[in-house]
């Protein structure tokens, strides 16, 4: 089983700001917020953290050690990392391990010891753009399927806590499954290599 609490980033307003919305520094600060809660709730056990991307991952990264954690090692997840820093990750060790991660984390990779999953609610979706005719990575709030695939991360091992941060009505707004690529992406590729190679008419 797995608790999930709510912590959004404005608790003033139980709706909370729209997650797009939220600044960076606010973000850091609600993440560093969720792992004392965590701290007080148990000292074992690894935590997984969902960023949008590289930087925000390195940003949160030198804003947690600012907070003096002990027995704490924080390391970054992502696609372009380094083999070698990936590997880390896999190979636990005696310290406490606080994983910064892209949405890499939520499907392709499965994180060894994660018994506590911090969700921020974001991701960044490949869209494309029909005025502009590019392929865009903007970020945006993620669907609640993701959100509850980022939730049962951190209950493989035994019982886990997810604390999102953002306000359970704002989870209840969102869609309910992330909208499939091919509605999302260009198919000019596509439709040009099915002529190339003699496919038939594309729209057959």
């Amino acid at each position: 089983p797995v608790t999930v609490e709510y912590l959004p980033l404005d608790e003033e307003d139980d709706g909370g700001q729209p997650a797009e919305q939220v600044s960076a520094r606010d973000l850091y600060a609600g993440v560093a917020k969720a792992v004392q809660r965590l701290n007080r709730i148990d000292a074992n056990g690894d935590m997984l953290v969902f960023f949008s991307g590289e930087r925000e991952i390195q940003e949160a990264g030198d804003y947690l050690r600012k907070q003096n954690l002990r027995n704490t090692e924080i390391m970054p997840l992502y696609a372009r990392l380094p083999v070698a820093a990936q590997r880390r990750v896999f190979h636990p060790g005696p310290e406490r391990r606080i994983v910064l991660c892209t949405n890499v984390a939520e499907t392709s990779l499965t994180v060894p010891r994660i018994r506590f999953v911090i969700d921020t609610g974001l991701a960044r979706i490949s869209r494309y753009s029909h005025r502009s005719r590019v392929q865009r990575l903007p970020i945006e709030p993620i669907s609640q399927a993701s959100a509850n695939q980022r939730k049962g991360r951190c209950g493989r091992l035994g019982p886990g806590v997810c604390i999102r941060l953002y306000a359970e009505s704002d989870f209840n707004l969102r869609p309910e499954f992330t909208e499939p690529e091919i509605l999302r992406t260009s198919l000019a590729s596509v439709i040009l290599r099915m002529l190339t190679t003699d496919l038939g008419a594309v729209e057959d």
